[in-house]
């Protein structure tokens, strides 16, 4: 008993944006192979056929006819991937990137070690310097209220050409 898949049909427009995925230049190759699979089986071919010509599987076939079928151009775009939940709150990154902008009370400079082991004394519970790291690596300016420094700059005016 051989599979048959259901015909896929195009308006204009649909056909028009696969095509411009097919004839793009900066197009992922994803989404360039499964506008070709879905304009084949537009054009009448099987999920067999499609998987000879393009040197893919036939369940590749059948998988994105099927998707185009019951969501049409958002069916071949890649699904929203979740990946794992965060470790550490919103709060807790910002308040070791809060202590990682304040200044030190023991040290002259602040360390990695000595950051790590006041923010689980901050947060309540344990991190690693690589966790630390990572946070403040990915932190943004605009996440942190800078206090003020006690540096100051001095900036001279230019007058008659000296400094």
């Amino acid at each position: 008993m051989s599979r048959t898949s259901p015909p896929i049909y195009l308006s204009h427009e649909e056909r028009a944006a696969l095509e411009r995925n097919v004839k793009g230049q900066k197009v992922e190759k994803r989404l360039y192979l499964r506008s070709r699979i879905v304009l084949m089986a537009a054009d009448g071919l099987e999920s067999t056929e499609i998987a000879k010509l393009l040197n893919v599987s036939e369940k590749t076939c059948r998988k994105w006819r099927q998707r185009f079928d019951e969501k049409r151009l958002d069916g071949i775009a890649d699904l929203e991937r979740c990946g794992a939940p965060e470790t550490f709150s919103e709060n807790e990154r910002l308040t070791i990137i809060r202590l990682a902008c304040a200044e030190p009370t023991v040290l002259k400079n602040w360390t990695l070690a000595h950051l790590t082991e006041m923010a689980k004394e901050k947060i309540g519970r344990s991190i690693s310097i690589e966790t630390v790291r990572q946070i403040l690596k990915s932190a943004k300016a605009d996440d942190a209220v800078l206090p003020n420094s006690r540096h100051t700059l001095y900036i001279r005016s230019r007058k008659n050409g000296t400094q």
